[in-house]
């Protein structure tokens, strides 16, 4: 009986390059593979605009395969985007808040309808997804953010970059004041202690979910989208945060805990604390976008 011999795939030598998945080209620098520019420019932004293609097509294809998807369809339909082609050349020549209308639309349609909460998140979810893809690749927007100088890894590299903006709404005093005893003393913006979330326990805040705390260790802030959750008429931003310990190659918790951030901090903490530009991004739009937050504004907005 002959026995089948499984090799081990050789690693990628030096200097070799390699056409990822997102279409970008990168080159074995070391352990890593660093993305080069390779091409015009013109063929280079055909790739990213073939890439931003299906990943948005993939969504819209998601949201209308939902129970929901018929009335995510009836919504395109009215507002002249026949198909998926037709939408992306309403966001190509639409205004720039085109993919926040569309999205408000079929929001108020599928709200309206009766069925179950965690069909019609899936179906919003997707088309979401969807819009976002569509806006950051074909709506076109006037740069107007201001240019600053930023200094490379070497004293002599310097380099330009647009200043990041943190557009935060304009509150009333009591409305701030409510929600910062609701947050135990952290500032949302900072590094979150244990003595803030015991108190943030007494106010009901937060919740223990497992685990004892420890002063000593620090808090590990969200990373995934999984680790978020944002209800559409929600009040606030749930959040999942731990401690942890390593034992050998494994991480363990010891500690879990889940924190209601109010709307009045919710933009803050997604701008200060998730990395993921993707998940950052798709969850200030739902934010924005929410009945929940709209009810906010109306409230507390100075």
């Amino acid at each position: 009986m002959k026995l089948a011999i499984v090799s081990k795939a050789k690693a990628a030598a030096q200097g070799a390059t390699s056409v990822w998945a997102d279409g970008t080209t990168r080159k074995k620098v070391g352990k890593k593979w660093i993305i080069v520019s390779t091409g015009t420019p013109t063929e280079r932004g055909k790739s990213m605009e073939a890439f931003a293609r299906r990943k948005a097509y993939g969504y819209y294809g998601y949201a209308m395969a939902t129970k929901f998807g018929g009335i995510v369809d009836d919504v395109l339909q009215k507002m002249g985007a026949k198909d998926f082609e037709a939408l992306i050349k309403k966001i190509k020549t639409g205004s720039s808040d085109i993919a926040h209308r569309i999205y408000k639309q079929i929001v108020d349609a599928v709200s309206a309808e009766e069925g179950a909460l965690g069909d019609k998140q899936a179906a919003l979810d997707m088309i979401g997804r969807s819009l976002i893809a569509l806006r950051n690749q074909f709506s076109v927007k006037p740069k107007t953010a201001l240019m600053v100088k930023v200094p490379g890894k070497k004293k002599s590299e310097k380099y330009y970059k647009y200043k990041k903006k943190i557009k935060l709404p304009a509150l009333k005093a009591s409305a701030i004041s409510k929600a910062k005893k609701k947050m135990g003393g952290w500032s949302v913006t900072g590094k979150l202690e244990s003595a803030s979330v015991r108190k943030m326990l007494k106010t009901k805040t937060a919740k223990l979910i497992s685990g004892t705390i420890d002063s000593r260790k620090k808090w590990i802030m969200p990373k995934k989208a999984k680790e978020l959750d944002l209800k559409y008429k929600g009040d606030s931003l749930l959040i999942h945060v731990k401690q942890v310990y390593k034992v050998k190659d494994q991480i363990r918790a010891t500690a879990k805990v889940e924190i209601r951030i109010p709307y009045e901090y919710a933009k803050a903490f997604l701008e200060n604390h998730i990395k993921s530009v993707r998940t950052k991004q798709n969850f200030i739009f739902r934010l924005e976008r929410s009945a929940g937050y709209r009810d906010f504004l109306e409230r507390a907005a100075a």
